[in-house]
């Protein structure tokens, strides 16, 4: 049960994490991502989901989950304005509206600090689903695509791992 509710919660964020856009559209330096690094905790194992770019788990649910998705312009536009509010409320209504249920978001903190020179934000937060206290740790990086890096902690074991991995995350580029 527990693995369930996570991996749904995990398909829920691929909907709440960019607008989405026609393809080709790039960030205003011009820059191309060619490749990025993630740290990934050795106990995690690698998985094929549908929807996800990017998707590990570890024994007890915990996961590390990216998606990258086209963009607009007004993506870049509206990017630096998303505020811990914004996240919030939004989590807070995909909840409502997907899988019918009242779960209250406790913001730990947000940041918008650079990843790889792109803008980004890394929004921690809490909650509890299915009586279960769950942490999560979005980070949301504005290059030529919307590259979101979600980590899930059902333990409460993992989350400095992926605060250190956070700190870490490469894109590499081309510039065309």
């Amino acid at each position: 049960m527990k693995k369930s509710w996570v991996f749904l919660f995990a398909l829920l964020l691929v909907g709440l994490t960019a607008c989405g856009g026609p393809s080709g559209s790039q960030n205003q330096d011009n820059r191309v991502v060619t490749a990025y690094t993630i740290d990934i905790p050795d106990e995690f194992e690698e998985q094929e989901v549908d929807g996800l770019d990017l998707y590990y788990a570890a024994a007890d649910g915990s996961n590390v989950s990216m998606v990258i998705q086209e963009k607009t312009d007004m993506d870049d536009a509206s990017f630096q304005g998303i505020t811990a509010d914004m996240l919030r409320e939004s989590l807070e209504e995909g909840f409502r509206s997907a899988y019918e249920m009242e779960v209250e978001i406790t913001d730990v903190s947000f940041t918008q600090e650079p990843v790889t020179d792109f803008p980004a934000y890394q929004y921690q937060f809490s909650y509890e689903l299915a009586d279960m206290p769950l942490e999560q740790l979005v980070v949301s990086i504005n290059a030529d695509r919307i590259y979101t890096i979600t980590y899930t902690d059902v333990t409460g074991e993992w989350m400095e791992e992926f605060e250190q991995s956070a700190q870490n995350i490469q894109l590499t580029t081309e510039t065309e």
